[in-house]
């Protein structure tokens, strides 16, 4: 196992997430994107849990969305999952069609407002993007690791500096 996913491990262990992704769900997940997930990720993913660890609201959920919940007086949001994003995101918008969502850009966390945290994976050393819809997409990382090792760190992600993809 990947070090960085032994340290988020540990990091994330006493919260209450959900299990990890089963083997089954990863191939199916890759069946509907259309390409195998990097290695990291599909640790992450595998030996965690399925989304709800990291930085912000935690990484979204990989291939079911968690549906919105009442518990008391109180109400869980619907937490999209990074497969319904993607899939939603690369048909494009039929009201602006110059719009085009890039290729093996995984949409993996949430940060509010409908601005996002994607892994680009059709690089190497898979580089995180901030995605604000309609306003810009700037790299936030040059690494998945990077990035990552900089919340173990205690970095505020949110406020790194970010600069135009």
């Amino acid at each position: 196992m990947h070090s960085i996913v032994e340290n988020i491990k540990t990091k994330s262990s006493g919260l209450n997430l959900r299990p990890p992704v089963s083997q089954e769900a990863l191939a199916l997940a890759e069946d509907r994107i259309g390409f195998r997930l990097p290695s990291l990720l599909r640790e992450l993913y595998a030996n965690i849990a399925d989304g709800g660890f990291g930085p912000s609201y935690g990484f979204l959920p990989l291939l079911a969305a968690v549906q919105e919940q009442k518990i008391g007086n109180v109400v869980t949001p619907r937490i999209d999952s990074v497969v319904e994003l993607y899939e939603l995101f690369k048909k494009g918008d039929p009201e602006d069609t110059s719009w085009v969502w890039p290729d093996r850009l995984l949409p993996v966390l949430e940060w509010g407002c409908a601005v996002r945290s994607c892994i680009d994976c059709s690089s190497s050393p898979l580089a995180v993007v901030r995605d604000e819809p309609y306003v810009s997409r700037l790299e936030e990382a040059p690494s998945l690791e990077q990035w990552l090792q900089s919340w173990l760190d205690g970095h505020d992600l949110w406020n790194m500096n970010t600069r135009r993809s």
